[in-house]
């Protein structure tokens, strides 16, 4: 009963993806101030330098600036077929046709009902007999907080009001409560709320339309949020509803889709939304940025983010600097789908975003070589807390690189950012022992143990190839 009780104390926050290879504390390169990069824009396409060229190899071997981290690197440099472009962008509000056709992508033809928290009189008179239960046992208030009276007694008044809201709801509550369609209008969060959560948050500029439906014959909860305030991020989520369903209602609903077959209909939902062009974000960038794959037959990411002028958009942002002539960035426009046994059990539409212009359609690009060995040197800043693996020697594997635009600042803008290409420099970073033989790692899902050699996939570098300077990474999201 105490963690039903206590639930009642959450409000439902947007999901924060996990996991992304933590930057160098300090630069290498860096012009965001010194013109550099704007001088760049200007710049006419130049020929490709002497001695570099799509499909060439580059091979080197180094270690960490502190010793701890071996690199062994073998790159080709990535072909680029047609003019890479700089944009401009901002954040785009989300509407309510759009929030209705990506309902529609995901509920097909089934009803699409106003979310509602309601509660019938029975309801009402069974929450307000739980909260009275639960304030009635001092002691046991003050067990569960680990002895804190002060939290104790938060607590116990929060539900004193919550209680006075359900005695003032219950007058006028009916016996059964009516579905209602959808009517695509935004509101204010508080709209959605149950009667005992009402009045206890201040608005703070978020506007939501919040629906429920089902899908594959279970409940769903569909929510596009707009943030009108403060930094202004548009998100749009759906997901099983768990008060209702489970995963194992998923695992028994029918035989799922394999891997393939997943990022096909993900493909295949996002081209319905009518929001732009998507592609899949590679195997190699989605593991490094915790952001997808995972176990086909159990829980697996997808992830997708824009296509502008044929390039793909990069999973992360730049992180702003903290000279407050640079407006913050958003985070880059990104699907994620999660799937259990071959099953949709959630999305998230993340960063909303409308490109405004072009600062440059077809901008000159700093030469691959020069683009790598500043690459090199933050792959010298490399440590074993920032790979994430441990052992007496941790050897990194520096061989794939991706040409994608990522979201930098823009000077003296406060609204908007560019788009704008750079290197993504990605490896496998693996532990060894003392005898050299790699560090093995124990897991235990509860059904079964077994183990894996100690390694992750990682973001090892990344280059604006513009003006060369340090991405600071920052997933955004």
């Amino acid at each position: 009963m105490k963690e039903k009780l206590i639930a009642l104390l959450l409000t439902a926050a947007i999901l924060g993806l996990a996991g992304c290879q933590a930057t160098p504390e300090r630069d290498i390169v860096t012009s965001k101030n010194d013109g550099a990069f704007e001088s760049a824009l200007e710049a006419t396409p130049a020929p490709a330098a002497e001695g570099g060229a799509p499909g060439q190899e580059y091979t080197d071997s180094f270690e960490s600036a502190d010793g701890t981290v071996s690199v062994d690197l073998a790159l080709t440099e990535p072909a680029v077929s047609g003019p890479v472009p700089v944009l401009t962008a901002r954040p785009m509000e989300i509407t309510g046709q759009q929030a209705e056709r990506i309902a529609r992508t995901m509920f097909g033809d089934e009803e699409i009902y106003e979310y509602s928290e309601e509660m019938t009189r029975a309801e009402i008179e069974q929450a307000i007999l739980d909260c009275r239960q639960f304030i009635s046992d001092w002691d046991g208030m003050l067990d569960y907080y680990g002895g804190n009276e002060a939290t104790a007694r938060q607590v116990k008044e929060d539900f004193e009001g919550r209680i006075a809201r359900l005695e003032e709801a219950y007058q006028t509550a009916s016996e059964q409560t009516q579905s209602v369609p959808c009517d695509w209008q935004f509101h204010p969060s508080s709209y959605y709320q149950s009667p005992d959560m009402q009045g206890m948050f201040e608005d703070d500029g978020t506007r939501e339309i919040k629906a429920a439906s089902t899908r594959e014959g279970l409940p769903w909860v569909f929510s596009a949020y707009n943030r009108e305030e403060g930094n202004r991020v548009h998100n749009v989520c759906a997901f099983m509803d768990d008060r209702i369903a489970s995963q194992d209602d998923l695992k028994s609903a029918g035989q799922g889709m394999d891997a393939e077959a997943m990022k096909a209909w993900a493909l295949e939902a996002a081209e319905s939304m009518d929001l732009g062009e998507w592609a899949l974000l590679s195997d190699e960038a989605a593991q490094a940025m915790g952001l997808g794959g995972g176990d086909p037959e159990g829980v697996y990411f997808v992830t997708l983010t824009r296509v502008y002028g044929g390039v793909q958009a990069a999973p992360y942002a730049d992180r702003p600097t903290t000279d407050e002539q640079y407006a913050p960035v958003y985070g880059p426009e990104t699907m994620q789908f999660q799937f259990i046994a071959g099953h949709l059990s959630s999305f998230w539409y993340l960063g909303a975003s409308q490109t405004v212009g072009a600062a440059n359609e077809s901008v000159s690009l700093l030469p691959f070589g020069e683009a790598l060995e500043r690459a090199k040197e933050q792959m010298k800043m490399l440590t074993k807390d920032r790979l994430g693996v441990y052992g007496e020697d941790v050897r990194v594997t520096a061989d794939r690189v991706e040409l994608a635009l990522a979201c930098v600042p823009m000077k003296d803008n406060a609204t908007d950012y560019y788009l704008v290409p750079c290197y993504s420099f990605y490896g496998t970073a693996a532990a060894y022992d003392a005898a050299g033989q790699p560090v093995m790692r124990q897991y235990d899902d509860g059904q079964r143990q077994w183990e894996e050699p100690e390694q992750a996939e990682a973001l090892l570098a990344a280059i604006n190839a513009v003006d060369g300077s340090v991405i600071q990474v920052d997933r955004g999201l």
